[in-house]
């Protein structure tokens, strides 16, 4: 398994050290932590030599790095997915379980270290990697709820053409055995656009994520794209970790109701060499398979329009 090196940050934070790995596993998984980090945040910090060594401790750690890892693989780890706190999320009901007095509608929730950011702030990252599938869920409310399975583009196609699925009122549903659709009872196919990213983090850190959008927000994800197949040094693209990307919400609404949106914007180039390193490590660990997404964890009452919240649904 690839480790990460990082030497010295700039804007977000340089974290780790030359063996350290940035973090490895399973993408949205809400019980566990990635290595080397707490709170999936790497905290060892450079002494901006670029030597690997605790500045708090003095410790000299570099030949064992990596060490008590070994038996890991990807079910072992888990990175945070970011969502958007809305008006009917639980972390803003006082009844609710999941409460969290600082929560506010509009704010970024990482789903793992509980860590909420300013959305009108935002935070600044790199995208790393993008992945569009279509997401199989049971409808809310039967015996057949959560989360079935995701499918490529592809795959669609081929259980459309074999009648598998059925477009209804502008939706993928299962039709029954009898090739009808009951909308409120079939499983749906939700097209949904996932992207990676590091996070440059205010204190120096750096921290890794994936938000993943769909409805309203495939929109927003268009735009992302744009932005990275556009950018240009020295007359050629980029890896798409060169670009530092703004990410904030923004309030939308329409004839259903209003909720809050991301919005993405481009922040100019990185500078920093451990950032570009802790980009090509990330993105090298999804090419090769140790990194997962747990889709599963989204299935917790938001319903199924990508951000966009009814009122009277639950987040």
């Amino acid at each position: 398994m690839k480790k990460t090196e990082t030497k010295t940050g700039e804007e977000a934070e340089v974290i780790a050290s030359a063996s350290i790995p940035l973090s490895t596993g399973i993408v949205g998984s809400e019980d566990a932590e990635g290595p080397g980090v707490i709170g999936n945040k790497l905290v060892v910090k450079d002494n901006g030599a670029g030597t690997g060594t605790d500045v708090s401790t003095g410790i000299d750690w570099e030949k064992d790095a990596g060490g008590g890892l070994e038996g890991a693989d990807k079910e072992s780890y888990a990175i945070p997915f970011l969502r958007v706190i809305q008006k009917m999320s639980p972390q803003v009901d006082e009844t609710a379980a999941e409460y969290m007095p600082d929560a506010k509608p509009g704010m970024l929730l990482n789903t793992v270290t509980g860590r909420l950011y300013d959305g009108k702030k935002g935070l600044t990252v790199l995208p790393v990697f993008y992945s569009r599938k279509f997401l199989k869920w049971g409808a809310r409310g039967t015996d057949n709820s959560g989360f079935k399975g995701q499918f490529s583009p592809e795959d669609i196609a081929k259980m459309t053409a074999r009648e598998e699925i059925k477009l209804v009122e502008g939706r993928l549903f299962e039709p029954a055995p009898d090739g009808t659709v009951d909308v409120k009872k079939a499983p749906v196919f939700n097209d949904t656009r996932t992207h990676f990213f590091i996070v440059l983090e205010e204190d120096g850190s750096m921290s890794q994520c994936v938000i993943a959008l769909s409805s309203t927000q495939i929109k927003k994800s268009k735009r992302l794209m744009a932005l990275l197949s556009g950018a240009i040094i020295n007359g050629k693209t980029p890896p798409t970790w060169m670009n530092q990307i703004k990410l904030t919400t923004v309030p939308e609404s329409n004839e259903k109701g209003s909720w809050s949106g991301v919005r993405f914007e481009s922040d100019g180039f990185i500078q920093i060499p451990s950032y570009y390193m802790a980009g090509k490590e990330f993105h090298d660990s999804i090419l090769q398979g140790e990194v997962g997404v747990a889709y599963e964890v989204l299935d917790d009452g938001m319903p199924d329009n990508g951000g966009e919240i009814i009122e009277g649904e639950k987040f």
